[in-house]
């Protein structure tokens, strides 16, 4: 993201290239709509054509907005808790995968679009007098559907405490209990999102990449005819385009994920000399990686973010520190044999005992599961592989330089922001838009 300085002033002096796109009816239409331009016109808003200080933004995000366009409905709600249910079993299915099937949230916004058009064309207008096809589907249905099944397309970290507890230590908290715990573990997140929305949510140069990317797609696939295509060298348009790449990447993915699996990930040095322990460690697909080849999408996104959405100066940043820890520091603590590091596999996960086998945490734990001392002094402490180690090690590191980083080149807008959000007044359209509508619902 640019830097905020760069966008100061710039709310009365737009650039032309963010005034031209702004020229579509689909986002100067207030003069077609008096219930839009009344959003706008009211004493938190000077001007029509007002728009937000980030061209990331303007060009994504709509500056008006019609209260009576449809978001609650039968369609909605239904659609919203199916895929909430299918994406969160889907992606908890297939995280523990050693390469995980990346869900993201363009899925999402994919499968609400087909089945939302095909609802709204045969669902009958009412079912046992309730409203089920109100009409056409709406843009800030598809939103709510996206919220809602955007919920389910992580793992969470209480999902891991319960596995851990149950496939490592033996221990069954049971489904209640285990319910339960996740309950508390979401609601707490909820509220901290909640008493922190002042800061996260409503200061304009709060900008969230992802959140974006789903707007723009949704207005892609809703709004396809109304954008300007006279000015656009584009033979296609942006939907046949969209659904153009989904079919290639669907046809493609059948070789690596079901034809060929190999060419999900794999070394051909390997494949070369399959004996040489060295070579194999040094550029198998399960050591360092160094000359590893992968075919599988799934593989790329896994554990890092989609280049689609990640800007490339912070893949690079990514790259070098990869560089650093895995194919420098990783293979020198090896080699050097740092805390016995040859005993055990060059680059793992796991834990091992002082032998070098995995760890049988059952060897040393009681039947209440606490830790039996005697036990433990015979079987001995659990190891951690070097290039591990060295992992968790910057990761520690990055946390405290993050800090610093943050105070010493962002410390004056976080100040300067603080104060302004702890004022009722804020200067993003998109803000004021939101002002119309209450935090607490009526029936609340």
């Amino acid at each position: 993201m640019k830097n905020a300085a760069e966008y100061e002033n710039t709310d009365e002096n737009l650039s032309n290239t963010t005034e031209s796109i702004y020229k579509s009816p689909l986002f100067h239409d207030q003069n077609q709509n008096p219930e839009k331009e009344a959003l706008l016109t009211d004493s938190a808003s000077s001007s029509h054509t007002e728009q937000s200080p980030y061209e990331e933004v303007a060009v994504n995000i709509s500056n008006t907005d019609d209260p009576n366009t449809l978001c609650l409905t039968f369609r909605s709600m239904l659609i919203g808790i199916l895929l909430t249910c299918v994406m969160a079993f889907t992606s908890q299915f297939f995280a523990l995968r050693t390469s995980p099937l990346d869900l993201n949230i363009g899925i999402v916004v994919l499968i609400s679009y087909m089945i939302g058009e095909l609802m709204s064309r045969i669902l009958p207008d009412r079912i046992f007098n309730i409203t089920t096809n109100p009409g056409p589907f709406t843009m800030k249905e598809y939103a709510l559907i996206t919220i809602m099944a955007s919920s389910g397309l992580r793992t969470y970290e209480g999902i891991e405490t319960l596995i851990i507890q149950r496939f490592h230590f033996k221990y069954n908290l049971g489904h209640f209990n285990s319910v339960l715990f996740l309950l508390v573990m979401h609601a707490l997140a909820i509220s901290l999102s909640g008493i922190l929305q002042r800061y996260l949510i409503w200061p304009d140069f709060m900008i969230w990449p992802k959140t974006l990317m789903s707007c723009s797609l949704i207005r892609t696939l809703i709004h396809e005819n109304e954008f300007m295509k006279d000015h656009s060298r584009w033979k296609i348009t942006r939907s046949k385009f969209f659904w153009l790449i989904v079919l290639c990447q669907f046809v493609w993915y059948w070789l690596p994920g079901y034809i060929f699996p190999l060419l999900s990930f794999f070394s051909l040095i390997c494949i070369m000399s399959p004996k040489n322990v060295v070579l194999s460690q040094v550029t198998g697909a399960y050591g360092l990686g160094f000359g590893a080849i992968e075919f599988d999408w799934n593989a790329w996104v896994a554990y890092l973010d989609s280049p689609i959405l990640v800007p490339f100066w912070a893949h690079i940043h990514i790259f070098v520190g990869f560089a650093a820890v895995i194919w420098i520091a990783a293979p020198l603590t090896y080699y050097l044999n740092v805390w016995d590091s040859k005993k055990l596999p060059i680059i793992s996960n796991s834990v091992f005992d002082k032998d070098g086998n995995f760890y049988n945490t059952s060897k040393i734990l009681t039947k209440e599961y606490h830790r039996n001392e005697t036990a433990y002094e015979i079987y001995g402490p659990g190891f951690l592989s070097g290039g591990f180690v060295i992992s968790y090690a910057f990761t520690f590191a990055s946390i405290a330089s993050l800090i610093v980083h943050t105070i010493v080149y962002h410390g004056k807008t976080i100040v300067k922001q603080f104060r302004s959000s702890l004022s009722e007044k804020n200067n993003d359209i998109h803000a004021k838009l939101m002002s119309h509508y209450p935090e607490v619902p009526e029936w609340w």
